[in-house]
């Protein structure tokens, strides 16, 4: 999650400056500020730093003559918000009076807030889909497993069972399932294979549901 965003600016005594931050109690280290001053060198670009204590995502906008940084966490993956900050860099190209630059400044940074949320959200909903789909393919394996293991299915009918819900089987992983005569179970697998129902792959030893 982002910990807030800053204005860099060019200061021909002091060199880069924070010229703007939002929140005011953001920690800036005048090292990345003056590593982001030179690394951007006056030009239109996009940096991802990563040091050992500082994560950010800048661009420089020559229009305005500064750095846009967006401080985040190091757990952040920068290149996740390089499209963000394009935005906001767009904005900034906008005339916007200056009393009114850090109101601006503050509502993207929480709108970068919202992103986040946003994708965390997403990220939450789809490892709870996970979770289920995996918690309802071990129900089926079990419901499946139960009933291959019955005796109220004839060999045929085993077979495209065991094969509907395996990518496919070898002819070991057939017997092992299924408990019948080797002879039976051969005649079976080459009255199946004849009408085409399944198939054998030579390079894996393998049979497999034909589709």
């Amino acid at each position: 999650m982002p910990k807030g965003i800053c204005l860099i600016k060019w200061d021909e005594v002091e060199g880069g400056t924070v010229y703007m931050k939002y929140p005011e109690d953001l920690e800036i280290p005048i090292s990345i500020v003056q590593q982001l001053q030179i690394s951007h060198n006056f030009t239109e670009s996009h940096i991802i730093t990563e040091e050992r204590e500082w994560n950010s995502v800048s661009c420089y906008n020559e229009n305005k003559e500064m750095i846009i940084v967006l401080v985040l966490t190091e757990y952040d993956i920068g290149k996740d918000y390089l499209e963000l900050l394009e935005e906001f860099n767009k904005e900034l190209d906008k005339e916007v009076m200056e009393e009114n630059l850090k109101e601006q400044l503050e509502s993207k940074f929480h709108y970068s807030l919202n992103a986040f949320r946003t994708t965390e959200e997403v990220i939450i909903k789809l490892s709870n889909e996970v979770v289920y789909l995996k918690t309802r393919e071990y129900d089926f394996e079990v419901k499946f497993n139960k009933i291959t293991n019955s005796n109220q299915l004839n060999v045929k009918s085993k077979i495209l069972f065991l094969l509907a819900i395996n990518e496919d089987l070898s002819l070991s992983e057939l017997k092992k399932n299924i408990h019948t005569s080797n002879k039976w179970l051969m005649s079976v697998i080459e009255t199946l294979l004849k009408n085409k129902v399944i198939g054998y792959n030579p390079n894996k030893d393998t049979y497999y549901l034909e589709l």
